[in-house]
């Protein structure tokens, strides 16, 4: 099991985890496909295991500021870790004095918990974010160290 960058060849396993975790919340082919091939301040992080992504953190990077876009671990690998370990891996590789900010779903108690493990903070509220009507927390980390 190791980190690596996606690469467009990534594309349709990327896809295929992506519509198991989130279902109808799912991103298209299309928008992963922009954000592996087409944005240029735009990075892909994979935990892959005998050929298999098992774990992936999508990032955008624009001077200083980094924005998390989707982050997804397989279903049959939540609570083993996996999402802790890339999402330390991004952490610790990021420049200093760096902001990160991210949204995620009001009612994901355990991707929250995980954020906030690794020194994230609610700021605000995007009220009727998703598809589904629910919220989304904005949070934020800022590496000083």
């Amino acid at each position: 099991m190791y980190i690596r960058c996606g690469s467009p060849l990534d594309l349709e396993e990327l896809y295929k985890l992506e519509k198991m975790i989130f279902k109808t919340e799912a991103w298209t082919r299309e928008m992963l496909k922009m954000e592996l091939l087409i944005n240029t301040n735009s990075q892909t992080l994979l935990i892959e295991e005998k050929g298999l992504i098992l774990t992936y953190l999508i990032f955008r990077k624009d001077l200083m500021e980094y924005q998390i876009l989707n982050f997804g671990v397989s279903p049959s690998k939540q609570n083993k870790g996996l999402g802790y370990r890339i999402l330390k891996n991004f952490l610790e590789n990021i420049e200093t004095n760096s902001p990160v900010f991210l949204e995620v779903k009001k009612s994901n108690f355990r991707a929250i918990n995980l954020y906030e493990k690794n020194g994230f903070k609610v700021f605000g509220e995007r009220k009727n974010y998703y598809k589904d009507g629910s919220s989304a927390l904005m949070m934020s980390y800022y590496k000083t160290t």
